[in-house]
């Protein structure tokens, strides 16, 4: 059960930073509008440091989902299916971002 969890761990960190580059890369601009800045300073939106937050953020959000998928099984002393949290996760991940392109396509445009 350990390996599976620590599996689990990896599969998801991995996929919120991914998830986190890849918003960044494809949405340019959307990081540093006022309702999604992470950071406190505006000149600190494009750091590494801000991008790791994020992704750590994320990954709680997520894990707060499979600690508890994680839970019910022990308590009900059933096996947990083992796509079960790799399911979870990507759910979460498609949800955020959906709505990071929604926010995104929303924007108004930006005067050259």
């Amino acid at each position: 059960m350990l390996y599976t969890i620590l599996k689990d761990l990896g599969i998801s960190s991995v996929l919120c930073l991914g998830e986190r580059v890849l918003e960044r890369f494809l949405f340019p601009g959307l990081h540093r509008t006022v309702e999604r800045m992470a950071a406190a300073d505006p000149a600190r939106a494009d750091d590494l440091a801000t991008l790791i937050a994020e992704a750590i953020g994320l990954f709680a959000m997520i894990w707060l989902f499979n600690g508890s998928l994680y839970a019910i099984s022990y308590l009900s002393r059933r096996p947990l299916q083992p796509y079960a949290t790799s399911l979870v996760t990507a759910l979460i991940l498609v949800l955020t971002f959906a709505g990071a392109y929604a926010q995104w396509a929303t924007m108004p445009a930006q005067p050259n």
